[in-house]
């Protein structure tokens, strides 16, 4: 039901911040991503998540507790750095601010995105292995 919600949430989510950019800069080039976009792909993301733990339930196979939590706290932490990217201004030297913009922000939506293929395989590992076992 987690995930349900949260495609959901990320869904209006993209209609509130539609007009806003999530932008990157790297070196001389400049990513620019739309949240609308990123928040649509994010809560189709999640419902296919919260379809694989249903699909689990409906043929009454019970996922590992373990790396059901691990998944959860990694897709939650990944969202949280996301979010807060522009937050984080306080680590590091502040000397080096001048030299390498929004080096922080870079870090932390790169950290943020590291984790977030790490849940992806802790995810794909939890579903296939309480799939495949033949235990209830």
């Amino acid at each position: 039901m987690f995930f349900f919600g949260l495609s959901i949430i990320t869904f209006i989510t993209a209609f509130i911040f539609g007009d806003k950019n999530l932008d990157i800069p790297i070196y001389d080039t400049y990513f620019v991503f739309p949240y609308k976009s990123f928040c649509q792909f994010s809560a189709v993301f999640y419902l296919m998540i919260a379809v694989n733990y249903f699909a689990l339930n409906w043929i009454e196979k019970h996922p590992n507790k373990w790396l059901t939590i691990t998944h959860l706290f990694l897709q939650i932490l990944s969202l949280l750095l996301l979010i807060t990217k522009d937050s984080w201004n306080w680590i590091g030297d502040n000397s080096l601010a001048n030299y390498i913009p929004n080096n922080n922000a870079n870090f932390l939506i790169f950290l943020s995105f590291f984790i977030f293929i790490i849940s992806i395989f802790v995810h794909l590992v939890n579903f296939f292995t309480s799939l495949l076992l033949k235990r209830n």
